[in-house]
């Protein structure tokens, strides 16, 4: 444990970043979002108009693992739309952090009338998710990294679409929009695409910069006090609402918006998921101990230039956020121009309220549609 400790005193704000093809059942197998259960999370969104089902898959992980997925289907509440988007949290989140903007999505004159449904997963371990199982080499939930996210990402996307949910258009938050990237790259590593996965539109906010991209990571502090040591599942990091909350929605001169959720209400949504120490140090760089008393380093997954150039049939917009303490808007720029080649930054949209903090698609998702509504 104090190998941990020393190496968690790098670590501070950065806990809370975010962000082929095994189904259950048989290849014509069905889903409703209309007729599953709705819990009780679902019958207050549906008062304020989505219609929230749950669903459950089982995803294969690392060849001999597997993990049981959770996912929430915020329903067009006036059954219109045909666009089905797929929405991946960031680090230390859930898939419930997206209830807030897939209730702007239904409630806006223009994506109203285009989107369907939003399905919003928990990652592997995080929020009702499992924990993976068999994975080689006795691997545990604490040993899982970036890359495993994005395989999470593409194994989701095929069995939403053996469901007959197949997503068109992804968003991904903070470390989510670093997995979107890193699935991009795994397709085109093997002649493959996002596109050709029938995904024609991604949609980055705040994301975490790719391996080699510049990123101005945050002020450094002690973590070792949220870390968790579970003899089952490994070392993980459990944060408590108040430091999520101090992070994701902290303007650049350090005061909360006053629109951001309350400690209360982040428990009970269910906003906060664990995270695998070693997703974290590879999030910064830092060395990462190993039983035997050395130390490796994983470096953040890159991808390649022009890995969504228009030619690869994914439009992509980048949005930042100019009071984010977490990704800073200024590094957002170079990445969308890195990754598609787009001189003009086209699809580049920097929001510049006083209001523009990390996590603003929860304390404003409205005003996230309206800045970027030209780019979508």
């Amino acid at each position: 444990m104090p190998t941990f400790h020393r190496r968690l005193m790098q670590l501070w704000t950065l806990a809370v970043l975010g962000g082929c093809a095994a189904a259950n059942g048989a290849e014509t197998e069905t889903f409703d979002p209309a007729a599953a259960e709705v819990t009780a999370e679902g019958a207050a969104a549906q008062e304020a108009g989505a219609r929230v089902s749950e669903l459950d898959f089982e995803i294969p992980l690392r060849g001999t693992g597997k993990a049981q997925i959770h996912a929430r289907i915020y329903g067009n509440p006036r059954r219109g739309g045909y666009e089905t988007v797929l929405a991946v949290h960031g680090l230390s989140e859930t898939g419930a952090t997206f209830e807030p903007l897939a209730n702007a999505i239904f409630a806006d004159p223009t994506l109203k009338r285009r989107i369907r449904r939003v399905i919003a997963i928990d990652l592997v371990g995080r929020g009702e998710s499992g924990f993976p199982q068999g994975l080689p080499n006795e691997a545990k939930f604490g040993d899982l990294t970036i890359e495993d996210n994005g395989a999470t990402v593409l194994e989701s996307i095929e069995v939403l679409r053996r469901r007959f949910l197949a997503p068109q258009t992804l968003i991904g938050h903070s470390m989510g929009g670093l997995a979107v990237q890193a699935a991009q790259e795994a397709l085109l590593a093997k002649g493959s695409s996002l596109s050709a996965r029938g995904v024609y539109s991604a949609v980055l906010l705040a994301p975490v910069p790719a391996g080699g991209r510049p990123w101005t990571q945050p002020v450094t502090g002690d973590l070792s006090q949220f870390v968790v040591q579970d003899p089952a599942q490994g070392a993980y990091v459990s944060l408590p609402p108040e430091l999520w909350l101090a992070q994701a929605f902290s303007t650049t001169a350090g005061t909360l918006v006053p629109n951001a959720p309350t400690p209360a209400t982040v428990a009970e949504r269910g906003y906060i998921g664990l995270e695998p120490l070693t997703t974290l140090f590879q999030l910064t760089g830092a060395p990462i101990p190993t039983p035997t008393g050395e130390t490796i380093t994983l470096a953040r997954p890159t991808v390649r230039a022009g890995a969504f150039a228009s030619t690869r049939g994914t439009r992509l917009t980048v949005v930042g956020f100019t009071e984010d303490v977490l990704v800073p808007a200024a590094n957002l720029g170079d990445l969308y121009g890195y990754l598609t080649g787009d001189a003009s930054n086209k699809r580049y949209v920097a929001v510049q309220t006083p209001d523009a903090v990390h996590s603003m698609f929860i304390s404003n998702p409205t005003g996230v549609i309206a800045a970027a509504r030209n780019a979508l």
